[in-house]
């Protein structure tokens, strides 16, 4: 069996979790989604987020920054897709089979999406292990960071910090 088609059914075990525990009217289980975004191993809060999706068709719109991608049309409503990856490290997320769209939550905003270059799959605090150094201020990351069992380093989004920051609130071009 290819690498590939073995993700594509991991990503889609993740997701039919997710749905199961929407469906049976439970919170999302409590923890984090492991996401790549731009080069870093980023642990996004499964509250935060609401659905997780392919990528779809995205529609431009015009002098905004690059890292604003556009709108899209998600089950009759418009969400703004944006690329954290380029606001983080000026690269622009490689748009592939493995990259999904995640809609936050109506609890952090409405009718906003970004885009992660791939899911690693849902992952615990608890089993990682605190690290001492701390990161600069970032637009979108918390100071403090994890280490997991294979030694990889993880960042922490901070969705609250991210659409409450003025780079992020202002997408177009001045």
């Amino acid at each position: 069996m290819s690498k590939q088609s073995q993700l594509r059914e991991y990503q889609t075990s993740i997701l039919e979790r997710l749905e199961n525990a929407k469906k049976v009217g439970a919170e999302a289980p409590a923890g984090y989604l492991g996401v790549v975004i731009g080069s870093k191993n980023v642990l996004v809060n499964l509250k935060e987020i609401s659905e997780t999706l392919p990528i779809i068709d995205i529609h431009r719109i015009p002098i905004v920054k690059p890292w604003f991608l556009g709108v899209a049309n998600v089950r009759g409503v418009l969400y703004a897709i944006n690329d954290i990856g380029q606001m983080l490290e000026s690269t622009f997320t490689s748009i592939s089979s493995s990259a999904r769209l995640l809609l936050l939550s109506q609890s952090v905003t409405t009718n906003v999406a970004f885009v992660v270059e791939k899911m690693i799959g849902l992952r615990k605090l608890e089993e990682m292990k605190l690290r001492e150094d701390v990161i600069d201020d970032e637009i979108c990351l918390k100071s403090q960071t994890y280490q997991d069992d294979e030694n990889r380093i993880w960042y922490m989004l901070d969705c609250d910090k991210l659409i409450r920051s003025k780079e992020f609130a202002t997408p177009y071009m001045i």
